[in-house]
Parts: structure tokens; C-alpha cells; sequence
């Protein structure tokens, strides 16, 4: 008599996604894991704050998917090293985090081999597809899956400064330093301390992905950061409340 075959159980399950994680803070590591923990089929084998630990993971854990939430600096590190891995690591692929996502920071992408570009405040929903995507081989660029990282440069980029999500105080201290003002300066003028300038400029560099005052000038022009004309400053700041 014929029997019928079961299936042992997890045999219709799909591979298991192996994840790696960057980022400095350890409350987003943890909590990031435990978001991607809890979605069938992935798996967080470990964890990195900067690019020297993650090099180490990578080569220990070698994950499948490395998912990295840094800035300026040290993420153009870490990109360079994934990127540098001898042969025996170029499976791994790398989905950056980020606050914006422009043409520029797509084109260094594709230099670097990054397979994902996502927006800090996408959904779950939306990560989890956009690791399933990369896995099959696929890119992915803020919403939607490419065939390539390329074909994004071909795609038109928002030019609407609302994509940086500066507040209206940031604009006003990236306006303050398009005009050449200290952080003195600024200060007096916003009735805030200098440490609180120098605080707001370090989120506004990691915003719009410069590293010096200067650079930050020529970005603000390039690309007209500043707050809409004939909007008093204060019923700015109260709008975005």
C-alpha cells in the first residue's frame, strides 16, 4: 500500500538569511536585530559598531547580507573595506541605511558595490523585502528593486530640500555658515550656545553627507537649502512641531 511522504518539518522553509549589522550604537543593534529576528527566515549572526570590527565579523560569521547604518566617514571606510575582501567574501552584499539618498550617493554606491540603498525611516515591510531582493542577486534603491545600481542613475533624483529632513533651526544654521558666520556667531544670533551649534552642525554633516563647514556652504547653494521665503522662522519652527 502506497503511504503518503510527509515533508519533514522546516523542509518547505525558505533559506535562512544570514545578517550582519553596523552600526556605533548599540540600542540600534539591538533593536534592529530584534526586528529582523522575528521575520521567518532571517537570522543575525552578529554584530559591528565600525569598519575594523565589521571586517572581523565578515570574515568570521560570513554573512550573507551586511546592513550598515553609518555616516560620512566611517561608512566610506567600511564600504571600502567590504569592497576590498578577498575573492572568498564577495558574496557578502551590503544594504546602507540612510537619511537621503541622491544621485551622488548612488554613483559611489555602484563604485563600492553596495547591492541596497534604503531610507532610515522606511517600514519593516519594506527592509524585509528589500533583503530578500538583494539575496536573489537583485538591487534596491529606496523603494523599489533594480536589476542593477545603475540603473537608478538613469532615474530623476527629487531635488526638494525636504528629502534631507533638515529642520527649520538646521536651516538656519546652514544659512548662518553659507554666510561665512563662527559658531559664536550663530550662537548669539539664535540665542543658543556654541556647544548646541556645534551639535546641530554634526547632524546636519551626517544629514547631507559633507564632513567641513565649507563644503556645506557649496551643498547649501547647490542645492538651495533654506527656509521658504517670507516664513518667519518662528511659525517655521512651530509648523514642524
Amino acid at each position: 500500500m502506497d503511504t503518503e511522504r510527509v515533508a519533514p518539518a522546516g523542509a518547505n522553509d525558505p533559506p535562512t538569511v544570514q545578517i550582519l549589522l553596523v552600526d556605533e550604537h548599540l540600542i540600534f543593534r539591538e533593536g534592529l536585530r530584534k526586528l529582523l529576528e522575528a521575520e521567518r527566515g532571517f537570522i543575525v549572526v552578529g554584530d559591528a559598531s565600525g569598519p575594523d570590527d565589521a571586517r572581523r565579523a565578515v570574515e568570521e560569521q560570513k554573512p550573507d547580507i551586511v546592513i550598515v547604518s553609518l555616516t560620512g566617514r566611517p561608512l566610506a571606510r567600511l564600504l571600502q573595506t567590504l569592497h576590498d575582501l578577498p575573492g572568498e567574501h564577495h558574496r557578502v552584499r551590503t544594504i546602507v541605511l540612510t537619511a537621503a539618498i541622491e544621485r551622488r550617493h548612488i554613483v559611489q554606491a555602484l563604485q563600492l558595490g553596495v547591492s541596497g540603498m534604503l531610507l532610515k525611516d522606511t517600514s519593516a515591510r519594506l527592509m524585509f523585502d528589500s533583503v530578500r531582493s538583494v539575496v536573489a542577486g537583485h538591487c534596491w534603491i529606496g523603494r523599489e528593486q533594480l536589476t542593477n545600481m545603475a540603473e537608478a542613475l538613469v532615474r530623476p533624483v527629487s531635488t526638494s530640500k525636504t528629502r534631507f529632513r533638515l529642520t527649520p533651526r538646521e536651516l538656519e544654521i546652514v544659512d548662518a555658515v553659507r554666510r561665512g558666520d563662527t559658531n559664536k556667531s550663530i550662537a548669539r544670533q539664535l540665542s543658543i550656545t556654541e556647544n548646541t551649534v556645534k551639535h546641530h552642525l554634526t547632524t546636519i554633516f551626517g544629514k547631507v553627507g559633507v564632513f567641513t563647514r565649507l563644503q556645506l556652504a557649496v551643498f547649501a547653494i547647490n542645492h538651495k537649502l533654506e527656509l521658504d521665503p517670507g516664513v518667519p522662522v518662528a511659525a517655521a519652527m512651530a509648523a514642524a512641531i
